[in-house]
């Protein structure tokens, strides 16, 4: 009817309480989009709707996503930043309970909280939309103590463009963002209790850490901007990838 306002776009940010998820939705609320957070952690007031959801819990996921749907409309985007750390430690000596879980949270939380964001758009009918997977510098090459970690997000990477492929036809597009050294939270807590990072920022072409809302702005480009891409994986890292030694 004339007058009427179409109905905001609808995101969903998992592990969007903390971090570089919070700052994504931070910025996705300045463009008008409707946001839903999935989070095993409590958002800060400002977060206007979430679920406390295991993302490897397939069912509760749906749940959630359903009914953040009758709230705020079918979710046609998604940026998956949730994810827990590996135990840093030489591949003969990890706890392969510890490193399933790795594998279950970064690898698994991707592919469900993914695929069933998009079940519910094709079962509503809709077109379009994209994901951005949250991959890492530790998927390109290899690193100490990265079995477990790097591991899991050099396969999300794989499953990127697998994805990418699958979902083109549905004009949706999937592509990752691997960010590199971001002073988080939890890294400046680290950096406060006497972490020195001057080697990691002289290794770095651009001298410094990314902060958590640069990083979400190189997010928030390939989720609502970069409309012809689709498969891409960008590392954000400062020129870290980039140097050959």
């Amino acid at each position: 009817m004339p007058g009427e306002q179409a109905p905001r776009e609808h995101a969903v940010v998992t592990g969007g309480s903390s971090g570089i998820g919070l700052a994504v939705v931070r910025r996705l609320m300045k463009r008008g989009l409707a946001v839903t957070v999935l989070d095993m952690q409590e958002p800060p007031d400002d977060v206007p709707r979430a679920f406390r959801v295991d993302v490897t819990d397939e069912a509760k996921v749906r749940d959630a996503l359903d009914a953040s749907a009758r709230e705020a409309g079918t979710p046609t985007r998604l940026v998956t930043c949730h994810g827990i750390r590996g135990e840093f430690k030489p591949a003969l000596e990890l706890d392969l309970d510890a490193y399933r879980r790795v594998l279950d949270v970064h690898l698994v939380g991707t592919l469900v909280t993914a695929r069933s964001l998009v079940a519910g758009m094709l079962e509503a009918g809709l077109r379009g939309g994209s994901v951005v997977t949250i991959s890492s510098t530790t998927a390109y090459g290899g690193w100490r103590d990265q079995a477990d970690y790097g591991v899991a997000k050099a396969a999300i990477e794989q499953l990127t463009q697998n994805l990418a492929i699958e979902w083109a036809p549905h004009g949706i597009r999937v592509n990752a963002v691997a960010p590199g050294h971001t002073l988080t939270p939890m890294v400046q807590e680290m950096v406060d209790q006497g972490y020195d990072l001057s080697a990691t920022e002289a290794r770095m072409p651009l001298g410094r850490l990314c902060s958590p809302d640069e990083m979400a702005a190189a997010i928030e480009f390939m989720l609502l901007d970069a409309t012809f891409s689709t498969g891409v994986r960008m590392p954000v890292d400062g020129g870290w990838t980039v140097v050959g030694k």
